[in-house]
């Protein structure tokens, strides 16, 4: 079983967490979705997280060390390029950070969000079973209307399902 962890305003993690549970574990509970965040830290330091989805730090900010540790032991970590933090600690980070956000530089963009939410991939990635996806635009369906305004918590769950090898991205 693979863990991944979420770090994001506490007011998403119950969506975020429904979302990414509805979409990766449809056939059979592969994924355990946790939510990291100073409340849960001290509980979950000795989790070894495969992906871990940063939307948001500063409800992580009293466990930097703790967190630390978590990013090196991941196998992705996937980052808001657009939030104000100081993002230094993961440059010297053998992992795989895959970057999103309005951010010019991120890995995964948004090209519309407007009458389709399009994500554009900007650079080839690897996914969890080595596929290699090329950059290209790809339409994001989105059934919950809720989340149409919150454009970075959509670009990072469809970052994680991009990862998963999800082909169609739909919430």
């Amino acid at each position: 079983m693979a863990f991944i962890g979420i770090i994001a305003d506490s007011k998403y993690e119950i969506g975020l967490k429904r979302i990414l549970d509805n979409r990766l574990n449809r056939v059979n509970k592969e994924h355990t979705i946790i939510a990291i965040n100073d409340k849960s830290i001290e509980n979950i330091k000795n989790i070894r997280f495969e992906t871990i989805l940063v939307i948001d730090l500063k409800h992580v900010k009293s466990s930097e060390d703790i967190l630390n540790e978590l990013f090196k032991n991941s196998k992705y970590l996937v980052v808001n390029a657009d939030i104000e933090e100081d993002l230094q600690i993961i440059n010297n980070m053998k992992l795989n950070i895959i970057t999103f956000g309005f951010n010019s530089k991120s890995t995964i963009t948004t090209s519309s969000v407007e009458n389709n939410f399009l994500i554009c991939l900007q650079r080839k990635i690897i996914d969890i079973n080595k596929k290699i996806l090329e950059p290209q635009e790809i339409e994001v369906k989105v059934i919950d209307k809720k989340l149409s305004n919150c454009t970075h918590n959509l670009m990072g769950i469809a970052s994680i399902l991009l990862i998963y090898g999800k082909e169609e991205i739909i919430f």
